[in-house]
């Protein structure tokens, strides 16, 4: 009964990777479990296969970045500026790339004598400016924000002026001018510098994004930009993209004067024919059914109707219109029915399957939350054994029972809509979520404005699921 293969078999999101190829994106951003990380690998493998690329992927995942965040936060306390924080990035990425080029020198010295002298004099700037070819990125970064700490450190002893230039000043003798030298040295117009960036945003702190982390993640992105500029003058390409939550993006968006500048994909989901399309692909590479239509290779392996709806749509309805969350509770319901020893996922497996997704998401989604905001992981506990529809006071008086004030409360009301936990029960019976809008929270609020007093809303069956009593 079970495909022979995971569900977990990549699909290739083809438009998205070939406009990252490209080069004319350099932000993608979407909601968790949207398929930011898929993409992130796709583009990465597509140019492995382009041996005049050079391919620098950064996704610090097994580690958090709070560390550096820390370090920065600190240089930024003794007077460092945008054009400080812009440079810091630009050595970043410098030698991120000489290592990079380190490891295929490496590789090439095996059959290239040349190839030889070029991996020593990498060793020699590597050891010269401090950069540890051992240890992990998030080790790299803060180290270098540990030297620049020293170098203040020094200069105030010997009572120096620490001014924005002087920052700057110490981390160019960091090695951004020979670096950049180097790299270009010993690469030709026929090669390409590829770099991207994922998971930037996990390393921020529990108790909500700052202001200086969109800020961060704006002088990355235009720092970015600016080695895009430089390497062009010398006749080389790069290009970079970086993976963003859209909440981040959205925020960044919001503090970045010019909107306009940066070519950016959305990859939220908003129709139910595209969800179906990955799942198709997947039950086809997982069975090697080909030819056939999705009903029958669905019902191959699940049951028609699920609580007397398509039982692909039951899914669909309980998955916040994400791709992963919807994967994820197909191979629940997967792992039900091998566990129970039933031949075909039946409708019990379903139910169950679901349940223990949405148990998930009110954990997850609190944390979530909390990392955005600052409220409290455990505000979906709120809302257990709410009715399904309430009006905003309902819940309003909810969080505050829990012991937020008012303020407080209608930031987690107006989240929670944007998140899409939180929908409105319009005139007609409708359940309306923000991806129901395009993910335009100006519109779903345009929506509520026009129900006025007479709004009703409704909690999301992803999670009332786990929440109702």
């Amino acid at each position: 009964m079970r495909p022979k293969h995971s569900l977990n078999h990549n699909i290739k999101s083809v438009p998205l990777v070939l406009t990252g190829n490209r080069g004319e994106v350099n932000v993608v951003a979407g909601r968790k479990g949207s398929g930011k990380t898929a993409i992130f690998f796709q583009v990465r493998d597509a140019f492995r296969t382009d041996k005049s690329a050079i391919i620098t992927d950064l996704k610090p995942e097994s580690h958090q970045l709070s560390q550096f965040r820390e370090e920065l936060l600190k240089i930024v306390e003794v007077g460092a500026y945008d054009h400080t924080l812009a440079a810091f990035w630009y050595f970043v990425v410098l030698s991120e790339i000489l290592l990079t080029m380190r490891h295929n020198f490496d590789f090439q010295s095996k059959f290239d004598s040349r190839a030889l002298g070029r991996l020593q004099e990498a060793d020699r700037w590597l050891e010269e400016f401090n950069v540890d070819q051992t240890g992990d990125f998030t080790t790299r970064i803060n180290r270098l924000g540990s030297f620049i700490l020293q170098e203040i450190e020094a200069a105030k002893g010997h009572r120096q002026k620490i001014s924005a230039d002087f920052l700057t000043n110490v981390i160019f003798r960091g090695g951004i001018t020979q670096l950049k030298k180097f790299l270009l040295e010993n690469t030709t117009g026929n090669d390409h510098f590829v770099l991207l960036f994922d998971n930037i945003d996990k390393g921020w702190p529990t108790n909500g994004v700052h202001e200086f982390d969109v800020r961060l993640v704006r002088l990355l992105i235009e720092t970015l930009d600016k080695i895009k500029r430089d390497f062009s003058a010398a006749s080389r390409d790069f290009m970079s993209v970086v993976f963003l939550r859209n909440d981040i993006y959205e925020m960044l968006v919001d503090k970045t004067p010019d909107r306009g500048k940066a070519g950016q994909v959305r990859i939220d989901w908003t129709d139910r024919a595209k969800l179906k399309q990955v799942i198709f692909r997947r039950l086809q590479a997982s069975s090697k059914s080909k030819g056939e239509s999705f009903d029958k290779v669905w019902q191959t392996f699940f049951v028609r109707n699920v609580d007397n709806k398509d039982s692909f749509e039951f899914f669909v309805d309980h998955c916040l219109m994400r791709p992963r969350f919807l994967i994820n509770i197909i191979e629940n319901a997967i792992s039900n029915a091998v566990n129970r020893g039933h031949a075909k996922v039946d409708e019990t497996d379903c139910i169950d399957a679901v349940r223990q997704h949405s148990l998930y998401l009110v954990d997850d989604f609190g944390y979530e939350i909390r990392d955005v905001s600052g409220l409290s992981a455990e505000l979906l506990y709120s809302l257990v054994g709410v009715e399904k529809i309430m009006e905003e006071s309902q819940f309003l008086s909810r969080f505050i029972h829990d012991g937020m004030n008012a303020e407080e409360a209608e930031k987690a009301f107006s989240l929670m809509l944007w998140y899409g936990v939180i929908g409105i029960h319009d005139r007609n019976g409708n359940e309306r979520f923000i991806y129901d809008y395009e993910y335009n929270m100006k519109r779903l609020e345009a929506e509520r404005r026009l129900l006025g007093d007479e709004a009703k809303y409704v909690t999301n069956a992803a999670l009332h699921v786990a929440l109702q009593s």
